[in-house]
């Protein structure tokens, strides 16, 4: 450091300029500054920024011990190394200026060869401090980054588990509801918009759609391509995962129409939902890839795939844990590869009936 700015704060004249003569033979172009009470130190610190402090401890009317203790009690001065200065000599005040903050002491009378030894050990110490807070401010920074890489990689409770145990097993969830939405005619869209209109887009939508999976308790799993999938009753919800799932996507349905209104588009949606058990895991070590599998996420795509634009199609199985809240329009059975002929519904509208709004004003409390 070739130009310090030092603050030396005294009441006695010649001692400040018996420290200032010596300490210019060390720093060449150092700038000196002169307090003479604890009032102005603590102004000066604040206004300067000084990269040392020589505070004297026997100063009138604020005393030197109590400008250090309001200096390192200040946020925008606690780092500023400060060398305490007192003809104090007993080892309980060396012990309480440094308890206090102080980075060293300097007893009175002064000796030249010792004030500069110490004011260089204090700078020197003082600028290795400031490079490690700087460069774990660094880590800290590149740590958040990570962990918003990999938040938007894998769902909260699985980091939470790689962090504790530093595994994760696979796990078989039961009774849990697959949502699987799917934007209409992506391809044919896209190729009509610029790439960067149309990542805009994904990522608009997605970012809205990770709300709403939050909002709800749910998880998400993924997007593969334009499709978004999801799973209620993993972690939260285990009791009606059906009902939250079922209100999800009708909410994910609303806010494509909003966002088509908002900035002048046709966006359409598809959203299959189907509930039952799936097993969920990282399918490879050397790609942190969290997916879900079984009869269930299929059945919950081929939801998906026989829905018509903007409308929500769910299974047997979910139709049979909602249709006490909800209208569901049967739909003529399709054939499914596997599993043959399958039942299907629309969802149409919640039920109005009395018990219904408060077994839905009861499950929107959870949320």
């Amino acid at each position: 450091m070739n130009q310090p700015k030092i603050l030396i704060a005294d009441d006695v004249d010649y001692l400040v300029d018996f420290m200032i003569s010596h300490l210019e033979t060390m720093f060449n172009g150092a700038e000196y500054f002169r307090a003479r009470n604890g009032y102005e130190v603590f102004m000066m610190a604040m206004k300067l920024k000084p990269d040392l402090i020589l505070l004297d401890w026997e100063m009138p009317e604020f005393s030197g011990m109590e400008a250090l203790q309001t200096l390192k009690a200040n946020p925008n001065t606690s780092e500023i190394p400060i060398i305490m200065v007192s003809g104090f000599s007993k080892p309980e005040h060396v012990k309480k200026a440094l308890e206090a903050g102080a980075i060293d002491y300097l007893k009175k009378p002064i000796e030249p060869q010792e004030l500069l030894a110490r004011v260089h050990t204090a700078m020197t110490l003082a600028g290795t401090l400031h490079e490690l807070k700087h460069q774990k401010h660094q880590l800290e920074e590149e740590k958040k980054k990570s962990d918003q890489l990999l938040k938007g990689l894998l769902p909260a409770e699985i980091l939470d588990s790689m962090k504790n145990y530093g595994d994760i097993a696979p796990k078989r969830f039961k009774n849990v509801t697959v949502i699987m939405a799917d934007l209409v005619d992506f391809t044919v869209k896209s190729q009509k918009m610029s790439p960067k209109r149309l990542l805009d887009e994904l990522q608009t939508i997605f970012t809205a759609f990770d709300q709403i999976t939050e909002r709800y308790n749910c998880t998400r799993i993924k997007t593969i391509g334009d499709a978004y999938l999801a799973v209620s009753g993993m972690w939260h919800n285990p009791q009606n995962h059906a009902l939250i799932a079922a209100k999800m996507a009708e909410r994910m349905r609303q806010y494509i129409v909003e966002h088509n209104q908002k900035h002048h588009i046709d966006w359409q949606i598809r959203i299959g939902i189907n509930s039952g058990d799936i097993v969920a895991g990282i399918i490879s070590e050397n790609n942190l890839s969290f997916d879900i599998f079984g009869d269930t996420v299929n059945t919950a795509s081929r939801m998906q795939s026989y829905c018509d634009p903007m409308q929500i199609n769910v299974s047997h199985s979910t139709y049979q844990l909602i249709n006490d809240y909800y209208v569901l329009v049967r739909r003529i059975s399709r054939k499914v590869k596997g599993k043959g002929a399958v039942n299907m519904y629309y969802l149409h509208r919640p039920l109005q009936s009395r018990a219904n709004k408060t077994k839905e004003l009861q499950t929107d409390k959870m949320l």
